[in-house]
C-alpha cells in the first residue's frame, strides 16, 4: 500500500475504516497477518490524531480560563464593601457637582428670565450651588485619596479642575475690579460651554472604568 493510499485511509473516519480492514481481510485470505499490522498502523495513526484534537481543544479552554483568573483581583467582602461604599459616596458627590455645574453653564441651549432682577438672582442661585458642590466634591476626593488608585484619583481631579475654571469664569460677572463692561463680565465664553461638554465626557469615561473595575473585583470569604 503506497503512501497516498494511506493518508485516504487516514482521513476516513472509524466506521470506513472497519469497512476497509474487512474487506482487506477478505481479499488477503491467507494475509490476515497484514491486514492486522495496517489495522494496527491505522489505529494508531487515528488515536493520535484524534488525542491531538482534543488536546487542542483542551488547551484553548485553559487558556480561556486562566485568562479569566488573570483578570480577576480577590478581595475580602469587607474590602469590598469598603471600597464599593467610597467609590458610591464619591459618585454621589461628584453626580451632583457636574450637575450643577451643567446648570450653571449649560452644555446646550438654555432660558433664562426676561426679568433682569430675577435673572441676577437666578445666577447667583446657581453659582451657590455649584460652588457648594464642587467643594463637597473636593472634601469627599481628599479625605478619600489615601485609599484611591492613582489612576482613579487623577481621573476625579481632573474633573474637579475643570468644575474650578467654570467657576471662575461664572463668577467674574462680580469682579468689581474688572473695567470691563457688566454685558462683557456676563458673557460665558464659547470654551466655557464646550468645557462643560468635556466634564460630562470624563465623568462618563471615569464611571465606566470604575464599573468595570468593580466587576473584576472578585470577593472571598
Amino acid at each position: 500500500m503506497d503512501s497516498s493510499t494511506i493518508s485516504t485511509v487516514v482521513s476516513l473516519g472509524w466506521d470506513s475504516v472497519l469497512k476497509l480492514m474487512g474487506s482487506i481481510v477478505l481479499s488477503l485470505g491467507g494475509g490476515a497477518a497484514i491486514a492486522l499490522f495496517i489495522f494496527h498502523f491505522m489505529a494508531d495513526r487515528l488515536a493520535e490524531r484524534l488525542k491531538g484534537k482534543y488536546q487542542l481543544e483542551l488547551d484553548k479552554k485553559f487558556e480561556s480560563y486562566k485568562a479569566n483568573l488573570d483578570n480577576k483581583k480577590y478581595v475580602t467582602k469587607t474590602k469590598f464593601d469598603a471600597e464599593f461604599d467610597l467609590y458610591r459616596k464619591l459618585s454621589k458627590a461628584y453626580f451632583e457637582m457636574v450637575k450643577c455645574i451643567n446648570v450653571m453653564i449649560p452644555q446646550g441651549l438654555s432660558t433664562v428670565p426676561a426679568n433682569e432682577e430675577l435673572r441676577k438672582k437666578v445666577d447667583e442661585d446657581h453659582y451657590t450651588a455649584a460652588q457648594k458642590a464642587v467643594v463637597t466634591a473636593q472634601d469627599e476626593l481628599n479625605s478619600n485619596a489615601a485609599f484611591i488608585p492613582e489612576t482613579f484619583y487623577n481621573q476625579y481631579e481632573a474633573i474637579r479642575q475643570l468644575c474650578i475654571l467654570q467657576l471662575d469664569e461664572f463668577q467674574e460677572r462680580w469682579n468689581v475690579g474688572s473695567l470691563v463692561p457688566q454685558k462683557e463680565k456676563e458673557k460665558i465664553s464659547v470654551e466655557a460651554y464646550k468645557r462643560t461638554g468635556e466634564i460630562n465626557e470624563k465623568f462618563k469615561e471615569l464611571n465606566c472604568e470604575l464599573r468595570k473595575y468593580l466587576s473584576e473585583l472578585d470577593v472571598i470569604d
